[in-house]
């Protein structure tokens, strides 16, 4: 697995669990963030993918996805590798397609395969609430699928944490209705231009 050394701990964590090799692209002061010039270096065929983080909690800079996803679809043609895109998006993606909607960096790019977005930090509900979307059912491997008899009935299982309610779901699911997209939207770019003031 590529990434940069900016990533939260769970991608640390998920590596030492599920023993994936990590393959770090070292930040410098200068640049905070993983590049296509530094993953690429680290690719190989055993490479399962690389993670580009939207919205670094080092500087709230997004990683240039569109740019990491263009390398990753050279070095996968010039290689023949199928190496995917995972677009970690829990600082950014209730923010990023509201602030900057031209840029190209969601499912619409054939090699991001996996996007996940924290509805807590800026969707707008209570701690605990986030989100993971894969492109296609296929791209959800089988094994990390869990079916459960409760109730008489088949169930299909794939949580990340212990069971939870649904007030976070429906929480989520009213504040984007009743704002219907437009109040999201007007209020995220008020607040991303406006200067934080001194205390």
């Amino acid at each position: 697995m590529v990434f940069g050394s900016n990533v939260q701990v769970c991608w640390h964590k998920t590596c030492k669990y599920f023993e994936i090799e990590i393959r770090e692209a070292d930040v410098s002061p200068d640049c905070l963030v993983l590049t296509a010039e530094r993953a690429r270096p680290l690719l190989y065929e055993n490479t399962i993918g690389v993670g580009a983080i939207l919205r670094s909690t080092f500087n709230g800079e997004y990683e240039d996805i569109k740019g990491i996803h263009g390398m990753l679809v050279d070095e996968n043609k010039r290689n023949r590798w199928h190496i995917p895109l995972h677009v970690d998006a829990a600082s950014g993606g209730f923010i990023a397609p509201f602030i900057s909607p031209d840029l190209l960096l969601d499912i619409r790019l054939p090699n991001v395969k996996s996007i996940n977005v924290s509805g807590h930090k800026f969707g707008l509900v209570y701690a605990g609430m986030g989100w993971a979307i894969w492109r296609e059912k296929e791209d959800l491997l089988e094994d990390l699928e869990f079916h459960v008899n409760y109730l008489g009935g088949d169930q299909l299982s794939f949580t990340l944490n212990f069971p939870k309610g649904e007030d976070n779901v429906v929480a989520q699911y009213y504040n984007l209705l009743r704002s219907a997209w437009t109040a999201t939207v007007v209020s995220w770019r008020r607040a991303w231009k406006t200067p934080p003031s001194p205390a």
